[in-house]
């Protein structure tokens, strides 16, 4: 009985443990997501496993955002910047 008792206190504790300090908040979730599309290779479509979790929505947004900076269409902010999309398209780049 005592044994039962230690063990079920023991597997309590562990989960209590789990739950309040490995959790990450959404906005981290994205954040790691968003550094690890960063970081895939040139032609590389996999969805990363750091993005799991991540609303549908939401990953979508941080693909284009990547693909929009790699084509070089973000000012010094990392902001869209109109002006730098038009002039590649009408330059035929």
């Amino acid at each position: 009985m005592r044994i039962r008792t230690i063990v079920t206190a023991a597997a309590l504790l562990a989960g209590l443990a789990g739950l309040s300090g490995c959790a990450q908040s959404y906005e981290e979730q994205t954040e790691d997501c968003l550094t690890a599309l960063k970081a895939r290779a040139e032609g590389d479509k996999t969805e990363p496993t750091e993005c799991e979790g991540i609303k549908r929505k939401d990953y979508l947004t941080l693909v284009m955002s990547v693909a929009i900076d790699d084509l070089g269409w973000t000012d010094e902010d990392g902001k869209f910047d109109k002006s730098r999309m038009l002039e590649d398209l009408t330059n035929g780049n």
